[in-house]
């Protein structure tokens, strides 16, 4: 038995049990993830949860590139292997821990690994990679693509430090500090979320970010609940060429409302990124970077976010269950001579036990991937056919087990 205790521990460092952000945007809020925990009760004080994912997707593209990207063929997506677990005994503080680990074709990522203490039923606090509170939370999107406050690292964005939680009658109120991004390697592309990185001239790197949420929940636990929420997060600008720092900081008003089977959400952002960068390095974009890829990003921007999801339980064939939504978000850069960026985003998701098709057709101007570089960067001045919708499909099967 200690072995095997031993092993199981091993693993839960190095993989997570609950869903995140984008397996919550398939679900009811009072769903879970079919399929997805095998628990393991070590003892009577300790208690594993295992569980993982397997994805296959097809994309289509309108503009023509050569690569995989632009095929009709299904191609493997991720695998993922995941564990939730805690030490303590019902209604007492306990040791809690989770982690989930994420592997493509061509990158690894580390979506989460913490440990924390539940302070009791209210008070929570974890150290580690953690999702940095801040909107909406675990997103403020229901599609598979996400917003594009997710290309900004202001959505489900994970970073490396302390997280303060507390819970109780509808009011949730969430701190952290974060000293860096979540690798502590501004050079490192293959990461779950955006981050400032460092390539070429662009020398910008995080540090030292604060992060504030506070969010009230009417008729928390009935099926018509109103969430309005507020946030904020601060943090440096490190520049490895220069001695002066710089600055960034967001701010965020949200709403979501479940009402029946009905889903409404929008929220509202403003950010700026203060950078110090050498003289001739231009400072109205940054470098972003994740899915070992990297663009330009438009320093300061107002984003806004608005949808609406459509929840049914069905009896067709194998499936359970539907949901259809529309989404549209936009971002509307400060510099008079960029594009501003716009994404349109209609999509179903059916279920049939432990598996999903999720189905997303997507319009947008000057987002990321769709026919942008990073010579031409979409969410900076614009993509190649700045004044062009261009359109693109995904379709996932998702397994969860």
């Amino acid at each position: 038995m200690r072995k095997k205790s031993l092993f199981i521990l091993v693993i839960s460092l190095l993989t997570y049990g609950i869903a995140s952000a984008q397996e919550k945007n398939i679900l009811n809020p009072n769903d879970t993830i079919p399929g997805q925990g095998i628990d393991i009760n070590v003892s009577p004080k300790t208690h594993f949860t295992l569980g993982g994912a397997l994805w296959m997707r097809s994309a289509f593209q309108d503009w023509q590139q050569d690569n995989n990207a632009n095929q009709r063929g299904f191609y493997f997506d991720q695998f993922r292997l995941s564990v939730t677990g805690e030490h303590g005994l019902q209604g007492e503080s306990k040791l809690k821990f989770s982690a989930q680990a994420r592997w493509w074709s061509y990158q690894f990522a580390l979506h989460h690994m913490w440990f924390g203490v539940e302070i009791d039923d209210h008070n929570e606090i974890r150290y580690g990679i953690t999702q940095s509170p801040f909107g909406a939370m675990p997103s403020i999107s229901s599609s598979f693509w996400y917003s594009l406050n997710y290309y900004l690292g202001l959505e489900a964005d994970h970073d490396a430090g302390l997280h303060y939680i507390f819970d109780k009658n509808g009011f949730n109120f969430q701190a952290a500090y974060y000293r860096n991004e979540e690798y502590n390697d501004p050079t490192a592309t293959n990461r779950w979320a955006p981050d400032l990185i460092t390539s070429g001239d662009q020398q910008n790197f995080e540090r030292n970010q604060f992060n504030l949420r506070m969010a009230y929940t009417f008729k928390q636990d009935s099926d018509n609940s109103t969430q309005f929420g507020l946030s904020g997060e601060f943090g440096q600008i490190k520049n490895q060429l220069v001695d002066e720092n710089g600055d960034r900081w967001a701010a965020a008003l949200h709403y979501v409302g479940y009402y029946d089977n009905w889903n409404f959400y929008a929220q509202g952002t403003r950010y700026e990124y203060n950078v110090s960068n050498p003289i001739g390095v231009d400072e109205s974009t940054v470098l972003m970077g994740f899915f070992s890829d990297q663009r330009l990003v438009a320093a300061k921007a107002t984003t806004l976010v608005g949808g609406v999801r459509r929840f049914w339980d069905i009896d067709w064939w194998l499936f359970d269950k539907l949901n259809a939504y529309v989404e549209y978000s936009t971002v509307l850069k400060d510099e008079s001579s960029f594009r501003d960026s716009k994404l349109f985003n209609p999509g179903a998701v059916l279920q049939a036990g432990p598996f999903y098709l999720w189905f997303d057709f997507m319009a947008a101007q000057n987002a990321w991937w769709f026919n942008d570089s990073q010579a031409n960067s979409g969410l900076g001045a614009g993509s190649i056919n700045p004044d062009d919708w261009e359109f693109r499909y995904n379709f996932s099967i998702q397994w969860y087990f």
